[in-house]
């Protein structure tokens, strides 16, 4: 590597939208060096910099030698986001605690770890019933970290985040949709139904200030949100923000369900029930990002720049 030996060395695994964004906001914490691991270095040359470097890495296939190559940084940061086959996350979780007693034997510190749970609550969501193994399978993370961890020499620290914040108003999500004559909003489950949503730049800010140390972020589930909004607020902001008439629909969780039992294998209606149910919002009075006064992109902001004109 080319920083110099004493500067805290940071892994990112993965450079898709929300560790792109990550990169700014870690590279320029002080005496750091950021290291982007991706699967083709050379799609990813503008990331490189004097404190960025980039190293070939596939963490879904062979694991020989990942162990080895995470015990060489003091934190990994995972984003290597939902398109890896199931038990990937599993796999790199082994490997992050092996690399742990490789640090031991070599007289480093404890290596901290930030697994993808960049989402909803899984300790509440499980695998919503089934539908969902790969929410199951980050829930067995979280029980394998809270037991593990210790013994391997490894800290986790998990940030949840709700989903990200242009998700919301995606128009396959179909929540938020534009017509010819205006909008329709639809609430998941109930007009006071809540989800809790996250700019990734504001989830970005936020990391660094944990990584920095400027809150107790050691084994534990940490919560950020740049919002967290009833369906009903959801639609009030946009008929008040856009001057436009809103049609509101209300998707209970007998219609999604309904839904996706004619569909069973469409993974957005899947989902959306999901969504529908626990473990998808939080107060933002708790959040990190509220308890150190870090400004964050809010729903209203969002579809001012969205949707104005």
């Amino acid at each position: 590597m080319s920083s110099p030996s004493q500067s805290h060395q940071i892994l990112l695994l993965g450079a898709g939208e929300l560790g792109t964004a990550f990169v700014p906001h870690l590279s320029s914490l002080p005496n750091t060096h950021l290291t982007i691991g991706i699967r083709t270095v050379s799609k990813y040359q503008h990331l490189a910099s004097s404190n960025v470097s980039l190293l070939s890495l596939d963490t879904s296939g062979p694991s020989i030698d990942l162990a080895e190559i995470f015990a060489a940084f003091d934190t990994v940061i995972s984003c290597t986001g939902f398109g890896q086959p199931l038990g990937t996350i599993t796999k790199l979780a082994k490997e992050i605690l092996q690399a742990g007693r490789i640090r031991r034997r070599r007289g480093a510190g404890k290596l901290w770890f930030f697994p993808w749970q960049w989402g909803v609550e899984y300790d509440v969501t499980g695998d919503a019933e089934g539908l969902m193994p790969l929410f199951g399978e980050q829930l067995e993370v979280r029980k394998r970290l809270r037991t593990d961890a210790a013994d391997s020499h490894v800290n986790w620290t998990i940030v949840s985040t709700g989903i990200f914040m242009s998700f919301l108003f995606e128009p396959f999500w179909g929540v938020v949709a534009k017509e010819e004559d205006g909008f329709t909003v639809r609430a998941l489950r109930s007009w006071e139904h809540k989800v809790t949503v996250t700019d990734v730049q504001d989830i970005g800010k936020t990391l660094a200030r944990i990584v920095a140390g400027d809150v107790d972020s050691q084994d534990r589930v940490l919560y950020v949100a740049g919002d967290t909004v009833s369906y009903a607020e959801l639609a009030d902001v946009v008929g008040r923000v856009t001057g436009q008439k809103v049609k509101r629909e209300e998707w209970t969780i007998q219609h999604l369900k309904d839904e996706l039992a004619r569909d069973p294998e469409d993974v957005i209606k899947k989902y959306r029930v999901v969504f529908a149910g626990d473990g998808v919002w939080w107060d933002k009075e708790g959040t990190v990002n509220y308890r150190l006064g870090i400004p964050v992109i809010d729903v209203e902001t969002y579809v001012r720049a969205l949707f104005s004109t």
